[in-house]
């Protein structure tokens, strides 16, 4: 499972975003979670890694942290594609 969570978290933000990464670990029963935290991390945004940390731990799920974006392999191609052959404004003239 694979979560990013924005680094402009409110105090009620937080605990939204903690509630809704605990009912999702719970649904699923993921083999592992993978948690993004945008840079720079606050003190909001370490507070839901806290809790999951401590939910994953319990569950005896493995947690990776990452300061990098999951970007799936497809939906990079995706975009690649979809860009290819499109010249930036002011590109070559005909």
């Amino acid at each position: 499972m694979k979560l990013d969570v924005p680094a402009d978290l409110d105090v009620a933000s937080r605990a939204a975003v903690a509630l809704h990464v605990q009912r999702l670990v719970f649904a699923y029963r993921p083999r592992s979670v993978r948690l993004h935290v945008a840079r720079p991390a606050t003190q909001t945004s370490l507070s839901v890694l806290a809790r999951v940390h401590r939910l994953c731990e319990a569950l005896g799920t493995p947690l990776t942290l990452t300061a990098h974006p999951w970007r799936p392999r497809m939906a990079t191609a995706g975009a690649r594609h979809e860009t290819a052959g499109v010249e930036p404004e002011g590109g070559a003239a005909a």
